[in-house]
């Protein structure tokens, strides 16, 4: 196992492959002989998502290998040990405890351990491993496959799962009885339920077109499973409904496609959340995966009551995840309301009455988490903005040193203010060549307001010219917040004292009516909606001398 592991030596692999002592312990203990070629590869779901992001597939560098491995397991002859535990009797069935296949104690739901008593089964058991479908490989977009290799690489990927399939077939046709050639022997069952779940497998890159060729014409099941993977899926179910004559095994196949379906629309929905929580992708008419079922079940000549029945079953059985209305649709304008009514229409209603309840409750719960993380994060851009040196918008400007700050008094309106005026307390920060106005306001009742700010309208003295303006986005109810206006200043120019006459603006937002939250919440500066309004204050008065700290 060292040596066949050791880096990507072709040396070291080719002395594992030509070596006596190789073939030796495949032939007397053939479980551990295969331990040296799928050491290296994936033994569950959780590695496997570990290996395929990086593409670092078990054969995406050691393109020729797996080939040859193969053609050594299918040259051995194991010597089964004849024992009680090991024998195989077909009168019995299969008793194969001690040389089965559980080289990597897989839980990915075998239909049934293989005995390793022929090259065929060690091939076999080694190209599962391989592949990954006997250890849990989890199914993955296609962008994910195409981020690795190049056309060589997937050509050999596609060569090894043919291969596959192949020894599969042959070990199905080589152990048929002699009394009857069209009944498998115990073995020959094991051999089909493993081609049948290779080619009706998420990741399975077996050609249809190569493998359909050599499938005797009694192979129905699996000539349905490769005509899906060519996208004939009603081709498929005629074989199911029609020569099968199994509405279960087309509803098995319906839901394969369907869990298919659902995988890829895993990687749609990472790129655009466009589906409601709990809700089913249930698609257009052309991606449902069971109305195709209804269609063959209605193309009943001989006995139409039999079809009829057929569609309704599936739509009674499927009714959470078929195409409700397109299905319907599908049905002849003869069926009674009353044969739909019990089946299907009343329990649909029940669920859809029930999804839109489950939906409801999940978005007001969603709701309400948007609006504890919103007042939160505002809380938070608000309680940092009330500090001179955080708010960037003033970082850029290169203030310098502090000189004066004033005391805190507060603005007075000019005239009669309305009743969402809120209180508001004026500081003013004096730099060399700057003056920062503060307006810290404090909503007065239970209405939160957008957009607020001090704006300085005039200025008596040039010298004091308006610069920037950075405004409290939103003000939530009984929170203090900070505005900032600040003004360019010549200190030199400016004569005795200047008056600058101030504003308060603000808006009142549109309300939700159901959860009396504002629609605009934490919206940005000037896109909000509601009524504005604008409260004159009290002037403002700027001392030369505060430029010096008196």
């Amino acid at each position: 196992v060292d040596l066949w592991s050791y880096g990507h030596h072709e040396e070291c692999r080719d002395l594992v492959l030509k070596s006596k002592a190789t073939r030796q312990l495949l032939e007397t203990n053939p479980k551990l002989g295969l331990k040296i070629f799928t050491s290296l590869h994936p033994s569950n779901e959780k590695q496997w998502l570990v290996v395929i992001p990086r593409g670092a597939e078990p054969i995406s560098d050691i393109k020729s290998v797996p080939t040859q491995v193969v053609e050594l397991l299918k040259s051995i002859r194991p010597h089964i040990p004849y024992n009680s535990n090991s024998a195989i009797n077909i009168n019995k069935g299969l008793d194969v405890s001690s040389q089965s296949v559980e080289v990597h104690g897989s839980d990915s739901g075998s239909d049934s351990n293989l005995p390793l008593e022929s090259g065929r089964a060690l091939a076999v058991v080694y190209l599962e491993s391989l592949v990954g479908i006997s250890t849990g490989r989890p199914p993955v977009s296609n962008n994910v496959n195409s981020n690795y290799g190049d056309d060589n690489f997937h050509s050999v990927v596609t060569d090894i799962h043919n291969e596959l399939a192949f020894l599969l077939l042959e070990g199905v046709l080589s152990e048929r009885t002699e009394d009857d050639e069209n009944v498998d022997s115990d073995l020959g069952k094991i051999y089909r339920e493993k081609l049948r779940r290779l080619l009706g497998w998420h990741s399975s890159k077996v050609q249809p077109d190569v493998l359909m060729e050599a499938l005797p014409s009694t192979f129905l099941r699996e000539k349905a499973l490769l005509l899906g993977q060519l996208g004939r899926h009603e081709d498929a179910l005629r074989i199911f409904y029609f020569d099968l004559k199994s509405l279960e095994l087309a509803l098995e196949y319906c839901d394969a496609r369907y869990e298919k379906q659902q995988v890829h629309s895993v990687y749609e929905r990472k790129q655009s959340f466009n589906q409601l929580i709990g809700g089913k992708s249930k698609g257009g008419e052309d991606s449902c995966a069971y109305l195709p079922l209804v269609r063959i079940a209605l193309e009943s000549d001989q006995d139409s009551e039999r079809g009829i029945a057929a569609a309704i079953k599936v739509l009674s059985l499927r009714r959470e995840t078929i195409n409700r209305g397109a299905a319907l649709r599908l049905l002849p304008k003869n069926v009674p309301v009353s044969a739909l009514a019990r089946p299907f229409l009343i329990p649909a209603l029940i669920d859809s009455e029930s999804q839109s309840r489950r939906l409801t409750v999940a978005s007001s719960l969603l709701r309400a988490k948007y609006v504890r993380l919103k007042h939160a994060l505002t809380e938070a851009q608000i309680k940092s903005q009330s500090y001179l040196p955080n708010v960037p918008a003033l970082q850029s400007l290169n203030l310098g040193d502090p000189v004066y700050a004033s005391k805190p008094f507060k603005a007075r309106p000019s005239n009669m203010s309305t009743l969402h005026f809120p209180d508001v307390t004026i500081t003013k920060h004096f730099f060399s060549r700057y003056v920062v106005i503060q307006a810290t306001a404090t909503t007065t009742d239970e209405m939160s307001l957008n957009d607020v700010q001090l704006v300085v309208a005039e200025s008596s003295d040039e010298a004091l010219l308006p610069s920037v303006n950075v405004p409290i986005k939103t003000l939530p109810p009984r929170i203090t917040g900070s505005s900032w206006c600040v003004l360019a200043a010549s200190p030199q120019r400016l004569d005795g004292t200047a008056i600058l006459v101030c504003e308060m603006h603000y808006t009142v937002p549109a309300l939700d009516s159901a959860t009396n939250v504002p629609l605009n919440f934490n919206t940005a500066s000037g896109s909000s909606s509601g009524r504005p309004y604008v409260e004159e204050l009290q002037d403002i008065e700027i001392r030369r001398a505060e430029f010096d700290g008196f």
